[in-house]
């Protein structure tokens, strides 16, 4: 069991990383998987992209994360857990306004 204790025992690094993945996955669904490079997109202000690949690394070792393809980084049911404890189970909100319609040759006249 994920308690509240656990979470604030984790080092910064890690709550930081997994809380990252609602940025791009809104709202993250298990097994969705994540480049490093964006994850390091999204932390290169705190991290190099070597500290989050190893921190990725430790978690895949911990079966958090699984690491696919060298690139890919999956989380497992409990790495999916962790995130919506760490995130509070909030998404990032993504708002983005209706594409237009293209006026047709018809419309045009």
């Amino acid at each position: 069991m994920i308690t509240p204790e656990y979470i604030e025992s984790l080092p910064e690094i890690y709550k930081d990383v997994l809380g990252t993945y609602v940025m791009f996955t809104p709202p993250h669904r298990v097994g969705e998987g994540v480049a490093f490079q964006s994850l390091y997109s999204g932390l290169s202000e705190k991290y190099t992209l070597a500290e989050i690949r190893v921190a990725c690394e430790k978690m895949a070792a911990a079966e958090v994360l699984e690491i696919r393809n060298r690139i890919f980084v999956h989380p497992t049911q409990l790495g999916s857990e962790l995130i919506a404890a760490i995130t509070s189970g909030k998404s990032a909100e993504v708002t983005v306004p209706d594409f237009p319609p293209i006026p047709s040759a018809a419309n045009m006249n």
